[in-house]
C-alpha cells in the first residue's frame, strides 16, 4: 500500500515538474519573440532615423545656398500639385507595368 502511495506522489510531482517546465518554455519562447520584433523595430527606427537624417542635410544645403524660392516651388509643384498661372501639367495616366 505504502508502494502505491509513493509511486502516485512521484507521478503527480512528474507532473507538475512537466507543467513548470512547459510554462517557462512558452515563457523562454514569448520573450524571445518579443525581443525579435523589438530589434525588428528598432531597425526600422533606424532606417527612418538616418533617411530623416539625409532630408535635414539637404534642407539645411538648401538654407545655406539661399535656393529657398527654387525649394518652395519644388515642393509646391511636386508634393501639393501648384501650377504657375497659364502652365498646363499633364500626367502620364497610362497602365506600365
Amino acid at each position: 500500500m505504502a508502494a502505491v502511495k509513493k509511486r502516485k506522489r512521484s507521478v503527480i510531482l512528474c507532473f507538475f515538474i512537466l507543467f513548470f517546465c512547459a510554462c517557462f518554455a512558452i515563457s523562454v519562447i514569448s520573450v524571445t519573440r518579443r525581443i525579435n520584433e523589438t530589434k525588428a523595430e528598432i531597425n526600422e527606427v533606424k532606417a527612418q532615423y538616418a533617411e530623416q537624417v539625409k532630408e535635414n542635410e539637404k534642407l539645411g544645403k538648401v538654407v545655406e545656398s539661399g535656393d529657398k524660392d527654387e525649394y518652395v516651388e519644388e515642393i509646391a509643384r511636386e508634393k501639393l500639385g501648384y501650377v504657375k498661372p497659364g502652365e498646363h501639367v499633364y500626367y502620364n495616366v497610362s497602365a506600365t507595368d
